[in-house]
């Protein structure tokens, strides 16, 4: 019954506004289609001053080598409860899949709403400011030096939208990145188990809170795929399903769920 209602949910729903800058469309047919990601190890990648980073775990507390696919970790700091007054507080990571000594993680909740470009035009995955700001400011701020140093830069590939011919761009080294659509389809068995909640922080930055019965509290959350064109990026719907049509660049309203590799 919940699958039948996610359907028409989305079948007919609209974002909350009706213009780029806070909006998206409503729901084409898709497929859901699965393939394995390819996220391989790689130098260099945005804020990294040193082409040849070498992770180096001496000064870290983190230990992870217990740790299993499905398991949830604390690791970094991130504002959460909207209450700047008494600190950060404790990011939780779910374990997407573990090779080579590393662990995938994403964020358990969306930590923050930001636009995947600060601009409606044509972008990718490589030229877009969520990237930049992923790798930048969040980076910088999440972590720490010890915690940086367990965060390998890798190879995001640019992975194509099965529905639409939108140029993806091209592959990029990034230590945080977003899911792609063929991820998201991977590491998530339904729409069920990819339904999110934003945090305090994150709902009081814009992003998307359902009110809508048996969804209440869930957001928004963006994928690196591009659209149906390059001025729009793809999504997860609130109802957990994968949205290839995607939502303007600029969208407001869509939250953030950054995703890394983790030195074991």
């Amino acid at each position: 019954m919940k699958k039948l209602l996610s359907l028409i949910l989305a079948g007919s729903m609209l974002f909350s506004l009706a213009a780029c800058g806070g909006s998206s469309e409503s729901k084409d047919d898709d497929s859901d289609k699965k393939n394995s990601s390819d996220i391989v190890e790689n130098n260099g990648g945005v804020g990294e001053e040193n082409d040849g980073f070498v992770a180096d775990k001496g000064d870290s507390d983190a230990d992870f080598s217990d740790t299993q696919v499905g398991d949830y970790i604390t690791f970094g700091s991130y504002e959460q409860d909207n209450d700047l007054s008494n600190g950060k507080e404790p990011v939780e990571w779910l374990v997407l899949d573990e090779q080579d000594g590393r662990i995938l993680v994403i964020s358990k909740y969306a930590l923050d709403a930001k636009p995947y470009n600060d601009e409606y035009v044509d972008v990718t995955w490589e030229t877009c400011t969520l990237r930049s700001w992923l790798n930048d400011e969040f980076f910088s701020e999440a972590f720490t030096s010890s915690e940086k140093s367990q965060i390998p830069t890798v190879t995001v590939t640019a992975d194509s939208n099965p529905n639409y011919d939108t140029n993806p761009g091209n592959n990029t080294q990034d230590k945080v990145f977003l899911l792609s659509i063929e991820e998201a389809n991977e590491y998530f068995d339904s729409d069920g188990e990819r339904e999110c909640h934003a945090t305090e922080y994150a709902i009081a930055q814009g992003a998307f809170m359902s009110e809508s019965t048996g969804y209440e509290g869930n957001c928004y959350w963006w994928l690196r795929t591009p659209g149906r064109s390059s001025s729009y990026a793809c999504s997860v719907y609130y109802n957990g399903y994968v949205y290839n049509n995607g939502s303007c660049v600029d969208n407001l309203i869509v939250a953030v769920r950054p995703a890394m590799w983790i030195e074991l």
